[in-house]
C-alpha cells in the first residue's frame, strides 16, 4: 500500500468526513503508529531489522579530552562502540561498563556515555568513534508524499501489516464518532497485531557474553 492509500483508508473505514480529518493530521497519525510498531518489534526482541536498508552506524571524529557529539540516529539503543586512532588503524571495541549505568562504555582511560540524543566522551583520544545501533533511523512520511507520483510505501513493514497503519487511527475516530464501527475494527486490529507480534517474536534471540582477561588495550575481551 502507498501512503496515499493508507491515509485515504482512515476516514473511509471509520465512516467519517475526510474534510474534518485533514491529510496532515492523518499522515502524522500514520507516522506515530509506524514508530510504535518499530518500537514494538524491538521490545519483542526481534533480530529482524526494521529499517529501509539505511546505515545502522555512524562515525564521529573526536579530539583529546572531552567531546560532546550529536547523534543523527536518535532514540535507538546502542549495540556497540569502537574507537581507532586513524582510518588506517583497526577498530578497538570499547567494553560495556554496566556498573556505571546504561549506555556506558570504556576503553583504557576513554569513557563513553550516551543518552537518546547525544554522546559524551571523557578522556578522549584523538581519532574516530564508531557507534553501532540496533537499527537505523526511520524515514517518516510527509504531506508531500501523499501527492507524490508515485506515492511511497511503508516498505519498512511487510505488506501484510500495512493495514495496521490505518486501522489504529480509524479505530480511534470510530470510538468517537461511529461507535457501530468499533467492534469490527477492533477485531481486525487484534488479529493483525497478534500476527505482527508472532512474526517479530519468532526470531527473537537472547544474547549473552562473557569476559576474558585482555592482554592489552586493543584486544577484544568479549566472546
Amino acid at each position: 500500500m502507498t501512503i496515499k492509500e493508507i491515509v485515504d483508508k482512515i476516514p473511509k473505514e471509520a465512516d467519517i468526513n475526510p474534510n474534518e480529518y485533514t491529510v496532515a493530521d492523518r499522515v502524522a497519525d500514520v507516522n506515530s503508529r509506524l514508530l510504535i510498531l518499530v518500537a514494538k518489534a524491538s521490545q519483542i526482541g526481534s533480530k529482524e531489522p526494521m529499517n529501509d536498508g539505511e546505515d545502522i552506524s555512524e562515525i564521529f571524529n573526536i579530539v583529546a579530552g572531552s567531546n560532546t557529539l550529536a547523534r543523527t540516529i536518535e532514540n535507538v539503543p546502542i549495540l556497540r562502540v569502537d574507537w581507532r586512532p586513524n582510518n588506517l588503524s583497526r577498530w578497538c571495541r570499547l567494553d560495556l561498563d554496566p556498573t556505571r549505568g546504561i549506555n556506558t562504555w570504556a576503553y583504557c582511560d576513554i569513557k563513553f556515555f550516551a543518552n537518546e540524543k547525544e554522546i559524551f566522551i571523557e578522556n578522549g583520544r584523538g581519532g574516530e568513534v564508531r557507534v553501532t545501533y540496533a537499527r537505523g533511523a526511520v524515514t517518516l512520511f510527509t504531506v508531500a508524499d501523499y501527492s507524490a507520483t508515485p506515492a511511497p510505501s511503508p516498505d519498512i513493514l511487510p505488506l501484510e501489516y500495512h493495514d495496521l497503519l490505518w486501522l489504529y487511527p480509524a479505530l480511534r475516530q470510530a470510538r468517537i464518532y461511529k461507535k457501530d464501527r468499533v467492534a469490527g475494527l477492533e477485531a481486525e486490529v487484534n488479529e493483525l497485531q497478534t500476527l505482527f507480534n508472532n512474526h517479530y517474536g519468532r526470531n527473537a534471540v537472547n544474547e549473552s557474553k562473557f569476559r576474558t582477561e585482555r592482554q592489552n588495550c586493543c584486544e577484544d575481551n568479549y566472546r
